[in-house]
């Protein structure tokens, strides 16, 4: 992977020094020990033409000196001194002169393992094939990615180009930071820091950062693409589609398990860093931390080069890889070949449209980069991206975006059967049924529905086969698919409720009884009924909660299954609440297609501020919004996001010990190691209390274990003998804990049903006092605590977050989210500003394609027979086949 980092003007002389500090006579190919006999790293070496560093007085031949490189770094001629400097850049408008950027390159796991259990012969071809594509990829940057801005005149924007050179300096790394005094993790990698650009002239320029920031995904795939086909050459034979998203690959051979077991160590401090954080309600210091390393310590650590091999050596042996001539094996297997390439198309054509329906000419590059190890080299998979637009399987859009004809076709797919539904009437309900189905559910309530909820019921059940309920958080859509289902039921019609999230179809049959035994997810559906199981006919209607959850290919599926079974679709959501995971959007797109009935009432608070308040954040007004929440003091800001954290469990605390662990929501719009660090949190302070009881079932890989008393939720489904299965999001609270075995006893929600969790499903149980604001959605509480402000906080996202409690939200941000500059109210401005920011999923059929064809067309060219192309000479120049693409 690469990584990218601004160095600051004043930290460069210590940054440098730190890379020095491991400058020492090279041992080509084995790890390199320091004047004390610790183990150290190799000499730094240039990258740079050579030319334009002989120029300047520097031997691009030798290793990186460190004057030299505090000189570049600090933007000053080598040899100058800082008392009489030559300027080599000019200094940016506050004075100061950027000291670079750190770009850093990482091996993947298994390649670092191979080396450190190597003999030094394979460790020295690992490392030239590491050193060969840390070269290529900085090439690969310096054609393809904007580092230079050129003047074009008074009054016009500078313009982005490629330099003409880099200087730049790595220092190859061997092992992983952040572990003292332990056996550190082996961990391949190259520090290059690019302090300057050189222009067209040979004259010295600051490095834009911004644009390698951008292309850091990109840079990274070609690095690893250029690596994968380097370490094939030895004789390695690659792993693909490995990692998040299927983005990496790893060495056949070195399987997950050795891949974690070198990442034990770190891990192991990693944890014992969250269950102090648990504990104390802060990180540890730098003391703490220390003392935290050293108790995790458990036999005498290496302190030199035989130790430290014979270290690692021990640690493979557990996981059959300790045997010398088990890794000489590594290099010498048996290859499979270049792979599939069709393969390698339909894995793209995924990796490109996992998260959007769209994407840019950069993400269609690192996508195809991304697919190529053990099956193209990288100048190959750059040019086989001319034959995914040939094949008509990449499309381009208005505005510079592109498509797969996969997305496109299926989006147009959906639209059109929603279509179809909607111009074919043929479902009777009488209004007899209608008054029926109102006036139970006002049976039930005490309260008749409103008017407009019973022209919405009208508008419902219509004859047509398709129709749409929009509806703002808390205005009561519930109520109107009670009385919906209630309606088409007495009319002689089955009726079934179906959700995304199993979690929120059985909260859909709780808010509306008449789904109560009637409601699944969309994919449980759709499954039994292609397997029979559950067969839909003219006389089924199908209502779909939450849809604007709902990506394309869910939506394109059920309104398929529905148009063909002559079945009736209903949709309900609100387009201004979460999307979906994937690509989706077609939501917005409904009321344009079919009946539509909207509902406008908030009835979940009464409080008619806090109403105004989720108004003007669904409308997009979130500064009005804010100057509310922190009228009423419940906009707290603390210094950093660890405080803020701290500060938002304490808080909700509080007001679960006044109305109880279910009825307060406790959100972040962050990572899920922040709800992980919440969790932990909020049950140290119940515990504390003596809430829970004093046995624990222990969690490995979490900062907590489980309890008697905690609140708790499925991570993914749990099956049950004799029983409905336990959905995922299904939550409740531990009412038994069998530590010794490892088991627990739930009682669910809303329920009198006890679910037993044993140690072979212990593992999809997390605490679930607090939760990502993706899983509140739908829900109601009395209060909310909310944790936001960082770059993951949207216009949708703080409306939900708003619109769960009835009685009012407590907001929890920053500083170090919000900016230094400025007072508190600046970065309340910031606040609102990242509430503005939209974070829909945008359908591709929003956009036209240029040269428009159909969808026939799209279909067809799925089809189109291609030939792959000849293979491209290593170091092409990379940029004239980029041009050659975008001028098509």
């Amino acid at each position: 992977m690469m990584t990218a980092g601004s160095i600051s003007s004043h930290s460069s002389t210590a940054y440098a020094g730190y890379l020095d500090a491991k400058a020492i006579a090279p041992e080509r190919g084995d790890y390199y020990l320091g004047r004390d006999g610790l183990p150290a790293e190799a000499p730094g070496r240039w990258h740079a033409p050579a030319a334009a560093l002989t120029a300047l007085g520097v031997d691009p031949e030798a290793p990186v000196q460190r004057g030299a490189l505090e000189a570049l770094m600090e933007g000053r001629a080598p040899g100058s001194t800082r008392e009489q400097p030559v300027w080599l850049r000019r200094a940016g408008a506050d004075g100061t002169r950027a000291a670079g950027l750190d770009v850093t390159f990482s091996a993947p796991k298994s390649v670092s393992i191979a080396w450190a259990l190597s003999s030094g012969g394979q460790r020295e071809a690992l490392e030239a094939a590491h050193r060969g594509a840390v070269a290529e990829a900085l090439g690969y940057l310096r054609e393809t990615v904007p580092t230079l801005a050129v003047y074009q005149g008074r009054g016009l924007p500078r313009l982005e180009v490629p330099a003409a050179g880099l200087l730049a300096a790595e220092f190859v790394h061997t092992t992983a930071r952040g572990v003292e005094d332990g056996v550190p993790d082996p961990q391949l990698h190259s520090h290059c820091v690019i302090t300057s650009v050189l222009r067209a002239d040979g004259s010295v320029a600051a490095a834009r950062s911004r644009p390698v920031f951008r292309a850091a995904r990109e840079v990274g795939a070609f690095y690893r693409a250029c690596l994968a086909e380097q370490l094939t050459e030895l004789g390695y034979e690659i792993e693909h589609s490995t990692g998040k998203d299927g983005r990496y690959f790893e060495l056949q051979g070195v399987g997950e398990q050795a891949r974690a077991a070198f990442s034990k160590r770190s891990q192991e401090v990693a944890r014992a860093a969250e269950r102090f954080r648990a504990q104390y309600g802060r990180a540890p210091e730098r003391g703490e931390l220390r003392a935290l390393k050293l108790a995790s310590r458990q036999a005498k650590q290496p302190r030199t080069r035989p130790e430290l091999t014979q270290a690692w050596r021990d640690t493979a042996a557990h996981v059959g890889l300790g045997d010398p001539e088990r890794i000489a094996e590594l290099a010498n297997r048996q290859s499979s070949g270049p792979g599939d390439r069709e393969q390698w198309r339909a894995d793209v054509e995924r990796g490109l449209t996992q998260a959007r329906a769209t994407f840019t000419e950069r993400e269609l590059r690192a996508t195809a980069l991304e697919q190529a190890p053990g099956r193209y080299a990288a100048s190959d998979a750059i040019k086989q991206i001319r034959g995914l637009r040939e094949r008509g399987q990449v499309l381009s859009l208005e505005g510079d975006l592109l498509t797969t004809a996969r997305v496109r076709a299926q989006e147009q797919r959906a639209v059109d059967a929603l279509a179809r539904l909607a111009e074919t009437e043929t479902v009777q309900i009488s209004q007899r049924h209608r008054s029926a189905g109102a006036a139970a559910v006002h049976e039930r309530l005490g309260a008749p529905l409103s008017q407009e909820q019973l022209d919405a019921l009208t508008v419902l059940t219509g004859p047509e086969r398709a129709a749409v309920l929009i509806g703002p958080a808390g205005t009561g859509k519930g109520v109107v698919i009670d009385a919906l289902a209630r309606a088409e039921r007495l009319a002689g019609r089955r009726v079934i409720g179906v959700a995304v999230a199993g979690s929120t179809a059985e909260r859909l049959g709780h808010d509306s009884p008449a789904l109560r035994y009637a409601s699944v997810n969309v994919d449980a559906l759709l499954a039994r009924v292609q397997a029979g199981q559950l067969p839909i006919d003219a006389r089924t209607t199908v209502i779909f909660d939450e849809a604007g959850m709902a990506d394309t290919d869910r939506l394109q599926r059920l309104t398929t299954a529905v148009e063909d079974a002559g079945s009736k679709l209903v949709l309900v959501g609100d387009a201004h609440q979460l999307a979906s995971i994937g690509p989706g959007g077609l939501f917005a797109r409904t009321s344009r297609l079919a009946p539509t009935a909207e509902l406008s009432e908030v009835r979940r608070t009464q409080d008619q501020a806090e109403q105004q308040a989720w108004r003007q954040l669904r409308a997009g007004q979130p500064d009005l919004a804010m100057a509310h929440y922190r009228a009423r003091g419940q906009l707290h800001i603390a210094d950093t996001r660890d405080e803020a954290l701290e500060a938002a469990v304490r808080r909700y605390d509080k007001l679960a010990q006044q109305h109880g662990v279910e009825q307060v929501a406790l959100m972040t719009d962050g990572p899920n190691l922040e709800v992980d660090r919440m969790n932990a949190r909020a049950q140290r302070l119940r515990a504390e209390r003596g809430q829970l009881g004093p046995e624990q079932v222990e969690l490995p890989e979490l900062p907590y274990g489980l309890r008697a008393g905690d609140r708790i939720t499925w991570t993914k489904p749990q099956s049950v003998r004799g029983q409905a299965r336990v959905e995922n999001g299904t939550r409740g609270n531990i009412i038994a804990v069998n530590a010794p075995e490892r088991r627990v006893l739930v009682r669910l929600d809303g329920t009198e049903r006890d679910i037993e969790v044993d140690k072979n499903a212990i593992g999809a149980l997390r605490l679930a006092y607090a939760q990502h604001l993706y899983r509140q959605q739908g829900a109601t509480v009395k209060r909310a605590v909310s944790l936001t402000g960082g770059w993951q906080t949207t216009r949708e996202g703080a409306y939900v977050q708003a619109s769960r409690a009835r009685d009012g939200t407590d907001w929890h941000v920053s500083r170090d989210d919000l900016g230094i500059d400025g007072d508190d109210t600046d970065r309340i401005d910031r606040l609102a500003a990242a509430m503005r920011t939209p974070g829909t999923q945008t359908p591709s059929i929003n956009f036209a394609i240029e040269n428009q064809i159909t969808i026939d067309e799209i279909n067809r060219g799925l089809h189109v027979p291609h030939s792959p192309g000849t293979p491209r000479p290593r170091r092409p120049t990379i940029h004239h086949e980029l041009e050659a693409q975008r001028g098509r």
